[in-house]
């Protein structure tokens, strides 16, 4: 179990990340317009006493100390003082059936208190969210209420914290997430106009035996150890590398020992990295996301330019279930035919969905060197010497025109099965490493 030190330190790098903190008040520009010259002028004062101001100057103040503007101004001591920022408004869902998750969300609380933010939390719970699932009458499920649209650009950032406890948890409930499909679209394509950045925050959350694909005490010691690495220089290293490699590049080009043959274009596309912060660079590019464990570069290919055939080794579907040896044949960007053991559960995600849910979105290359596989995809598509392909929505950050109710990652393992990349006829990954020039 994490001691209480270790879950501070890595709640400071989560919000440190995240760049969460204050920003501009917007109550300047709104105060120019209605009071003119008089508040560039106390904004220049910065500091002063009643003395100083005439009666009309006066009145202004009494009125900038209401909350509409910020305030602009505050009371303190018998002391005006201006407000240039206020702080941020964060959301914050975590899951409330593990006590480190509970803890750690408290610990990401207080980093941003520290630093003038607003947090509204929730919690969350997969059993939860079938329990309302299963009460609610079939046309409530394809209802947005209007809380959540406007909440839903209302947020400087939002924060995902945990997974689910059970990774079936729509089964049998396919036909009501499908009614509200649409309303989960127009969430997603809020958020993304209103850049709201975001985090979506892994943390190892026990299932059922039966459906852990790896012993609970090793997922969560990779979990543990695939967070320590995305901090680590290895991992920026990586990423510079392939960033590097994918930059101006037009088509790229995957084969393996399976079969795989598949090539697409990525030419004009913006090459983003995933090392475990927001940069300025990614604030220029439009990436506001960030993952945690972290570790990839990707890109948004061209929406009607991916054709050939791919072989992933899993598919884990957060409420459908893990989907194996996936094979998937591409025409013009989109899934034309697919096949695997377990083909019903594939049909019936895509089939629950809406939109662009079978084009191409997201080419991916992993370089966490600690991730190894566990059956959740925020840690399995991060492996070094894997990579991903994601299908659905690819809009906001990513650059990308599909719209859709998802974004599906597929993960492909390369090391040990001859797996290459070319960009532009040139050799970038050999047997899923880089190529060292």
């Amino acid at each position: 179990m994490a001691s209480d030190k270790e879950l501070r330190k890595v709640a400071k790098l989560v919000v440190e990340a995240m760049r969460i903190g204050r920003k501009k008040n917007p109550g300047i520009e709104k105060a120019k317009k209605k009071f003119g010259k008089v508040v560039e002028k106390l904004i220049e004062l910065e500091k002063f006493s009643k003395e100083k101001l005439s009666e009309r100057e006066l009145e202004i103040v009494e009125k900038l100390k209401d909350p509409d503007f910020g305030p602009l101004i505050i009371e303190r001591n018998g002391r005006y003082e201006i407000k240039k920022e206020i702080g941020e408004t964060v959301r914050l869902v975590y899951s409330n059936v593990e006590k480190e998750c509970i803890k750690l969300a408290k610990f990401i609380m207080e980093e941003c208190w520290k630093r003038g933010a607003h947090v509204l939390d929730l919690t969350y719970s997969s059993k939860d969210s079938r329990r309302h699932l299963e009460l609610i009458p079939f046309d409530t499920a394809a209802e947005l209420p209007l809380s959540s649209k406007i909440l839903a650009g209302a947020f400087d950032a939002r924060i995902f914290l945990g997974g689910d406890e059970d990774i079936n948890w729509i089964k049998g409930l396919e036909e009501k997430v499908k009614a509200g499909a649409l309303a989960s679209q127009k969430i997603r394509e809020i958020i993304d106009r209103k850049k709201v950045r975001w985090c979506y925050f892994g943390w190892p959350i026990k299932r059922k035996r039966i459906q852990m694909f790896v012993p609970f005490s090793t997922y969560k010691k990779i979990f543990i150890s695939s967070i320590k690495s995305t901090f680590s220089r290895k991992v920026r290293e990586l990423c510079e590398y392939y960033r590097k490699a994918l930059e101006n590049v037009d088509k790229i080009k995957i084969e393996a020992e399976d079969g795989t043959n598949l090539s697409f274009r990525i030419k004009g596309r913006p090459i983003l990295v995933a090392d475990g912060i927001i940069s300025e660079d990614d604030l220029k590019k439009g990436d506001v996301g960030l993952n945690i464990p972290d570790g990839e570069v990707f890109v948004a290919p061209l929406e009607n330019s991916a054709n050939g055939y791919i072989k992933f080794d899993w598919v884990c579907i957060h409420g459908f279930g893990l989907v194996r040896d996936l094979e998937v044949e591409f025409k013009k960007g989109k899934i034309v035919w697919f096949d695997s053991p377990q083909k019903k559960i594939f049909k019936k995600f895509l089939d629950t969905n809406t939109g662009e849910k079978d084009r191409i979105a997201e080419f991916g290359i992993g370089t966490n060197p600690s991730a190894k596989f566990v059956g959740e995809t925020i840690i399995d598509e991060k492996i070094l010497g894997s990579i991903h392909i994601a299908v659905g929505s690819n809009t906001g950050a990513y650059h990308g025109k599909n719209k859709a109710s998802c974004h599906q990652d597929c993960i492909k393992v390369m090391k040990g099965k001859r797996g290459n990349v070319y960009a532009d006829s040139k050799l970038i990954m050999e047997n899923g490493m880089p190529v060292r020039e």
